[in-house]
């Protein structure tokens, strides 16, 4: 046995026989070799192999001849249960069987938590085979049959076997002699669990009525790869197929079906007395990971929306708990006018008849954009003014937003493969901006795209560990993993960027193009190129251009150099850590980006554009008249830093001091995150990045002040472990203290958008560094709100400031035991968060470990805000490390709750490991991914957590002495 643990097959001469061993060398050992007897016995061995090598050859040929060379084939799959064979699976089905039709029938059993169910696929088989594969996980498959179709005699064809691939999470049927080519019904009955703690696939939600009763729903999530857990299916993006749906639901107590189609038909009493049968209209052609099934007690609100012309009209509806039916009236104004701006501005109008929004109470994501079936998180939904904040009402605007954009991006024109994902969700991501910005233009929401999408990708692209928008992806974990910054935020960044520079009226146009070409089908990100290519003309090479972002991982930064009127621009990757080493090689591109230079200045303020050639060394911009400064990458529309000579850097800091307002809103914001975030990678002195703050006591705008306080908050964080941090919090009281007389604790309701925005950002960073007024201020608040037998709550707005940081500064077991039992009965799902958040403030160690239990505990947390509460818990100093000793306890009791293909999951170690910034933390860490070494689709989370702590530790050694120095310069003791 060698060391692999095979058995080491025994030597063997040109007959077979095993060496060392056989009659026929024992014969020659005691024979002469030139013996007549030792001739004749070679010459019949010499016979025998070839008479054994002709007929092994003519084996293979007929087995080759017989078997199809398809990796798919049951050949391939039996060598797939093997774990030696490993390296063969694949994970694609095979082209050459298409789905074209379901009719699919589920009968959800409410009470016993099951489901059964029928489908009939219409297929079209392209070529001729023995074997058909297809998906399923978790059922239970009691029959198959196979049966010809559009023939002038149809017939049954027998099933030699079926079996499933768990590996591969298929389903194979296999049969006696190759079917030809042409179309096929297969059908297969199946049973399921309607699983409560999955929330994936086909599964159970449950809640209490208005009366405190304990209501079941039936409800769906398929996106990515959960369509296969409901039903036997083609479980790819690319296999769109038209869908028939019947769903059995309870008659009586309000009981209905919805579906992504509408109703046609409803038959009481079928199959059962007490069960009604009701059946949908047929589907347009769409992916199965976008169909969506509900059987509820729900109740809906309603409005018309109008479609094109402007004089006919589909309507959209609001689905609910009865309970929550007024909470839904914001979110159907708000629908409304989404889906007529998008139908304006694409000129292509909503496919389906109706759009359906539905809150659900377990749901795993925020929303999710199934095809007339919009389901969502009820605190992503559902609107309360006495319970949401500005930041909760922005919030909903910008999920239905995001989901309506959808309906074209994803459903009409979905991507080819899930590597192509972020023609879904950068396009999504990007236009919940220009939709909102649109319809509320009053609320600034365009400003907080840097905030909100670009600065927090540029933390995760500037890493090692990062990779590319484009990138190949095979089996379900690794296509999870997918749904991330990467995906979503750099996609949205680099089109908000496309949009800019090619011109709005051209990228709309191209988009519009695009959409109409490819509906109902399935496009490529070269598809969206060239199509963008034939709207902007020869101008500029859109694909050239745009491979350099979409293709390789990371950004640049533009160094400029000043002399006189001319400017010197050079790039060069941008990585957070100062010593990160790569191979240049490694990218097609050399990690090199053709790059839209913007700029203005103080004698322009139109902005001029210029482009930076991926292959020139340097760029060269001379102004036609003196200025002086030069804001290059304007409002930060580029996907790129800027990095100036000290001398700009203070002209920049005595602008903002002086006139600040002399530059937009944007470009304030992209100075205070480049400037921090350049000294973190120490490629500038963090004495120009925290003076550059000083002139916040002056900015009245939300989106400056938010990004500047999560740096400074980043910072307090990292020196929490040093001496330096009391000086620190000093100059920070004194930073905050006028802007939080300014915003106080007491909200009008004449204030605008902005300022109710800002007051968060204030109102956290002086609580943060213990500003004295501000703790004192709270914390009457929220004894305030707890010695209230009546409950009578702070303003929304301030509402989770007060709960956390009221906690933190003065509350006891006896206050944290009152907001706990306002937690238990609390029902608005927005609300129960933000007391969620409240008690993982409080300063007791014993507390918080008791919270952590709660937290895995569903009859108080739901499954999908137990992360949420354990990183909350983790976020306060004293919860850190009992989280992180509970999580490395009872890893595997998570793994089997929630499934290593859980991404929420792979995220929750990185999440509590961001703010350590010891050696031995790291080693902590490292040893717990060794033990633990299967990340399913954590594993990019694991590598950018190893970076992240190992660059926090780097930071302190080299910032926290030069920090220091320069508080001792700006601070008057």
């Amino acid at each position: 046995m060698n060391d692999t643990g095979h058995v080491t097959p025994p030597r063997r001469d040109y007959c077979g026989n095993v060496a060392g061993g056989s009659r026929t060398q024992n014969f020659i050992r005691k024979n002469q070799l030139d013996s007549p007897a030792f001739i004749c016995l070679s010459c019949f061995c010499i016979v025998l192999g070839l008479i054994c090598t002709l007929t092994i050859t003519l084996l293979i040929i007929t087995q080759s001849s017989q078997t199809p060379h398809d990796p798919d084939s049951p050949q391939a799959y039996s060598r797939m249960t093997s774990k030696d064979q490993s390296t063969d699976i694949r994970f694609r089905l095979s082209p050459a069987v298409k789905p074209i039709d379901y009719d699919l029938y589920l009968h959800p059993d409410l009470v016993q938590g099951t489901f059964s169910g029928h489908v009939t696929i219409l297929i079209r088989v392209e070529s001729k085979r023995n074997y058909i594969a297809l998906h399923q996980k978790d059922l239970n498959i009691t029959k198959a049959s196979l049966r010809t179709f559009d023939r002038e005699e149809n017939h049954e064809i027998p099933i030699k076997d079926r079996y499933t691939v768990e590996a591969l999470e298929e389903l194979v049927v296999t049969f006696n002699e190759d079917i030809p080519d042409g179309m096929y019904q297969l059908a297969f009955d199946f049973e399921g669990a309607l699983q409560p703690d999955k929330i994936v696939g086909f599964y159970a939600s449950r809640y209490k009525d208005e009366h405190g009763q304990n209501k079941v729903i039936a409800t769906s999530k398929f996106e990515p790869t959960y369509a296969r857990r409901a039903f036997p299916c083609f479980d790819e993006p690319s296999f769109k197929a038209h869908f028939t749906i019947k769903l059995v639901h309870p008659t009586g107590d309000g009981y209905h079906a919805l579906s992504s189609m509408n109703a046609e038909s409803a038959v009481i009493n079928e199959p059962d007395l007490g069960l009604t049968t009701v059946t949908f209209a047929k589907s347009v052609p769409m992916s199965t990971y976008l169909i969506c099934f509900i059987v509820s007690d729900f109740v809906s609100v309603t409005a018309p929306a109008r479609k094109l012309n402007e004089t006919e009209t589909f309507t959209i509806s609001v689905y609910t708990t009865r309970a929550q039916k007024d909470k839904a009236a914001f979110a159907l104004d708000i629908g409304v006018k989404i889906i007529e701006f998008y139908t304006k501005l694409f000129r292509i109008d909503y496919p389906l008849p109706k759009l359906d929004m539905a809150a659900i109470p377990d749901f795993v994501s925020g929303a999710m954009e199934n095809w007339g079936l919009i389901t969502y998180r009820e605190a992503r939904l559902l609107y309360d003014k006495q319970t949401s904040s500005t930041a909760d009402q922005e919030g909903i605007v910008q999920v239905i937003a995001h989901e309506f954009a959808h309906m074209w991006f994803g459903n009409l024109v979905t991507m080819g493969w899930w590597h192509d994902l972020w023609l879904n969700e950068g396009f999504a991501s990007y236009m919940q901006y220009k939709s909102a910005d649109a319809i509320l233009p009053d609320w600034g929401v365009m400003n907080r795209f840097l905030p909100e999408t670009l600065h927090p990708v540029f933390i995760t692209d500037a890493k090692l560990s990062s990779h590319p928008i484009v990138q190949t992806v095979a089996n379900p974990d690794e296509i999870t993993a997918i749904f991330d910054v990467i995906t979503y935020s750099k996609g949205a960044s680099v089109l908000r960027m496309l949009d800019n520079f090619v011109g709005s009226e051209t990228f709309n146009w191209g988009v519009t193009t695009y959409l109409n070409q490819f509906e109902y089908s399935n496009a490529e990100t070269a598809d969206l190129f060239r199509i963008l290519q034939t709207s902007a003309g020869n101008k500029i090479n859109i694909t050239a251009i745009m491979d350099t972002w979409t293709r390789q991982m990371g950004f640049p930064v533009v160094n400029v150099t000043r002399k006189g009127t001319t400017f010197t621009l050079t790039q060069k990757r941008f990585l957070a850590d100062p010593d990160a080493v790569y191979d240049p090689t490694e990218s097609d591109y050399g990690y090199k980006w053709t790059i839209p230079i913007t700029y203005i200045t103080d004698q322009n303020a139109v902005p001029t554009l210029i482009w930076f050639d991926k292959d020139a060394p340097k760029l060269e911009i001379k102004l036609p008249e003196p200025a002086e400064w030069v804001k290059f990458n304007h409002d930060q529309v580029g996907y790129y830093r800027v990095n100036y000579d000290i001398q700009e850097w203070n002209s920049f800091v005595e602008v903002l001091q002086s006139h600040h307002k002399r530059l937009s809103i944007s470009d304030r914001t992209s100075l205070i995150e480049d400037a921090f975030s350049l000294a973190h990678a120490c490629q500038l002195d963090y004495t120009i990045a925290l003076s550059m703050t000083s002139y916040l006591e002056k900015e009245q705008s939300a989106t400056p002040w938010r990004v500047a306080a999560a740096k400074l908050k980043d910072i307090d964080k990292l020196l929490a472990s040093t001496d330096v941090l009391p000086k620190y919090r000093q100059y920070l009281r004194k930073l905050v203290d006028s802007p939080y007389h300014d915003v106080t604790w007491q909200v009008d309701e004449f204030e605008d958008h902005d300022t109710r925005r800002l007051r968060s950002s204030v109102l956290n960073l002086a609580c943060t560094v213990g500003h004295t007024e501000c703790l004192d201020d709270v914390g009457e608040i929220f004894k305030k709100w707890i010695d209230d037998v009546r409950d009578v709550r702070p303003h929304p707005d301030i509402r989770e400031a007060v709960y956390k940081y009221g906690m933190s500064h003065v509350g006891k077991e006896a206050e944290w035991n009152v907001m706990f039992q306002r937690f238990i009965d609390e029902t608005d799902a927005s609300e129960k968060l933000n007391l969620q958040r409240g008690l993982a403030g409080v300063q007791s160690s014993s507390l918080l470990s008791k919270f952590i239990g709660i937290a895995v505990d569903e009859k108080h947390v739901r499954s999908q805000d137990t992360f949420g509460c354990l990183l909350a818990i983790s976020r306060n100093p004293i919860g850190t490390p009992l989280v992180w000793d509970w999580v490395r306890e009872n890893w595997e009791f998570l793994v089997k709750r929630y499934t290593l293909n859980d991404r929420y999951l792979g995220q929750l170690v990185p999440g509590i490991a961001a703010s350590f910034a010891t050696e031995i933390k790291l080693q902590e860490l490292k040893a717990f991914f060794d033990k633990y070494p299967e990340a399913g689709a954590g594993k990019a989370y694991r590598a950018r957590a190893l970076e992240t702590v190992a660059n926090n530790i780097k930071w302190v050694k080299i910032n926290s002495e030069k920090i220091d120095r320069w508080l001792d310069s700006v601070i008057k003791w």
